[in-house]
């Protein structure tokens, strides 16, 4: 009897400990944007985005990874109507920029929630150094981030300036996952703003 009762009690704890290891995804709210403006007017743009971020586990996953480039893609697409932006598959991340453009490459590092320290666990590494500052235990943890390239080929003098975006939003273990996909999409929130003023006011 003892001897079910331990093992009992270390399922329940094995069970609870997995839990902890979720990583949670939502696919983030539609941007609001500002009024029609004519920033980037006529400029000839490719846009790439890959998503570099490590997820094993699927199973809090509302949100894939293409549904997520998409939204992305979507979100500069419709902040820039005046420009002419080409979205390119996330395959060609990895190749040269086209000469006579602007190349815009944005590296996925994070979108997702977790408790405790275990969100750092699906962060990816795309490039660059990013500091994402201490990671709270007992708190749910919500982080974005990017790794922003563009490429400026459009003379014989190649331009390149890059930014590593990164956002975390930490709230009590209260409230269960709907305050882990609140801190998320205030994460997603400042993160994309810190893109699209970066892309806004790098490319003249």
């Amino acid at each position: 009897m003892t001897k079910k009762i331990l093992l009992f009690s270390v399922c329940i704890f094995l069970g609870l400990f997995v839990s902890a290891q979720k990583i949670y995804v939502w696919c983030p709210p539609e941007t609001e944007l500002s009024s029609p403006n004519d920033k980037l007017k006529g400029i000839n743009i490719n846009v790439v985005i890959s998503d570099t971020r490590v997820i094993t586990d699927t199973t809090k996953i509302e949100c894939n990874s293409q549904d997520l480039v998409d939204i992305i893609a979507n979100t500069v697409v419709s902040t820039y109507p005046s420009a002419i932006i080409n979205i390119l598959d996330s395959s060609k991340y990895h190749q040269d920029s086209e000469k006579n453009k602007i190349t815009i490459k944005i590296a996925i590092s994070a979108y997702h929630s977790a408790s405790g320290t275990d969100v750092s666990t699906a962060i990816g590494n795309p490039g660059g150094n990013f500091n994402w500052g201490i990671l709270p235990k007992n708190k749910w943890n919500s982080v974005a981030g990017f790794h922003v390239v563009i490429d400026d080929f459009r003379t014989d003098e190649h331009k390149t300036l890059t930014r590593n975006i990164a956002n975390i939003v930490s709230r009590p273990n209260i409230g269960g996952s709907l305050t882990a996909k609140k801190a998320l999409y205030e994460a997603y929130r400042e993160a994309n703003k810190e893109l699209l003023y970066f892309i806004e006011t790098t490319i003249k």
